[in-house]
């Protein structure tokens, strides 16, 4: 019997922490399928990340909150509880999709969430109640129903046994090792940001270092009047984002997910959004992430450049997390096998 899995990604972030894995399972024979969000670029980013698996589309996120509720939500449950029992798979996965686990609950279908976001409280119980077993970083003390794994989530993907960075990239940009600096500015709209004001970098983007060029991934693009008409905005999905990141002198993010990712390759990051998290602490103390108010990025930003905080060479820092951190893919696979019913 070939074993089938159902995956369900609701951010492009999920689609880089499943990559790996999913690979690695199809090599083995696995028949997958992806489900998503119709939530912004996720659609595409998924189609061509995963040429030649079945993707569906389940559920729409058009970033109001009548929006999240309604369509991303209790419609999209309706749909996912169709969708899952006519298709019939022996285990679902998901970074904390609990529509996607308490569809599978209704059929009796096993299904793995993963995330590193415990301070959000109101996910964290939805997934302990959907799911067949939650897995976290061990960047806390957890309950123990709840297993951990020794890195974060973005080693699934950016371990060097997983990611090598490609010089190519640079060119399409017409860019220069070490002489740009990547910026990240999210959305305010989803639930995690709705606090923060929007564009908060655009308030000091006139201010930026000299002599660097600037690299912008925006994700609301009509704001981009808002910053200086040299900066190179970015139009994703991108070809290669990580190695444009991994070889800038440095990032700055609003957004805490790509502001990790940075700092796992190495970049010395910013985060100058509004959220404190556990997960952001392991790498603020590991001297790579530095949570900064906007008022003082400037400033930050300058002491970075000119190295004053003395930080281990890009490739030392890395070196360090894979002695320390295990392998978040093999994790992920050892854990499909063990609970998939077939």
């Amino acid at each position: 019997m070939t074993p089938k899995l159902i995956v369900d990604f609701r951010h492009p972030a999920h689609i880089n922490f499943f990559k790996p894995s999913l690979y690695l399972l199809r090599e083995e024979g696995w028949n997958i399928d992806i489900v998503v969000l119709d939530r912004g670029k996720v659609p595409r980013i998924a189609a061509e990340e995963f040429p030649g698996f079945k993707i569906y589309r389940i559920g729409r996120h058009r970033g109001t909150k009548l929006s999240i509720i309604f369509e991303a939500n209790m419609l999209r449950l309706l749909k996912m509880g169709v969708f899952l029992a006519i298709h019939r798979y022996h285990i679902g996965i998901s970074v904390s999709s609990f529509i996607l686990g308490a569809a599978a609950k209704t059929i009796g279908m096993p299904n793995l969430q993963f995330y590193d976001d415990p301070e959000y409280k109101k996910h964290f119980k939805l997934q302990k109640l959907t799911s067949t077993k939650t897995y976290y970083p061990k960047i806390k003390d957890f309950s123990t129903d709840i297993e951990t794994f020794t890195a974060l989530k973005e080693w699934a993907y950016l371990s060097p046994r997983y990611f090598s960075p490609h010089e190519k990239v640079l060119q399409e940009y017409e860019l220069k090792k070490q002489q740009y600096i990547f910026v990240r500015e999210v959305i305010n709209s989803s639930l995690n940001y709705e606090d923060q004001d929007a564009n908060i970098i655009s308030t000091f983007s006139d201010l930026f270092p000299e002599g660097f060029k600037v690299v912008l991934s925006l994700e609301d693009k009509k704001a981009q009047r808002l910053y200086p008409k040299d900066w190179i905005i970015l139009k994703e999905p991108v070809s290669d984002i990580h190695s444009l990141i991994f070889y800038s002198k440095l990032a700055i993010s609003s957004g805490d997910s790509m502001a990790r990712e940075a700092a796992i390759l190495g970049v010395p990051s910013i985060y100058c959004g509004i959220r404190e998290m556990t997960a952001n602490r392991v790498l603020i103390e590991k001297g790579r992430l530095f949570h900064v108010g906007v008022e003082d990025c400037v400033e930050h930003m300058s002491k970075l450049i000119n190295n004053e905080f003395g930080l281990v060479d890009q490739q030392s820092f890395i070196n360090r997390l894979s002695d320390d951190w295990e392998d978040v893919t093999e994790f992920i696979v050892k854990r499909v096998k063990e609970f998939a019913k077939f």
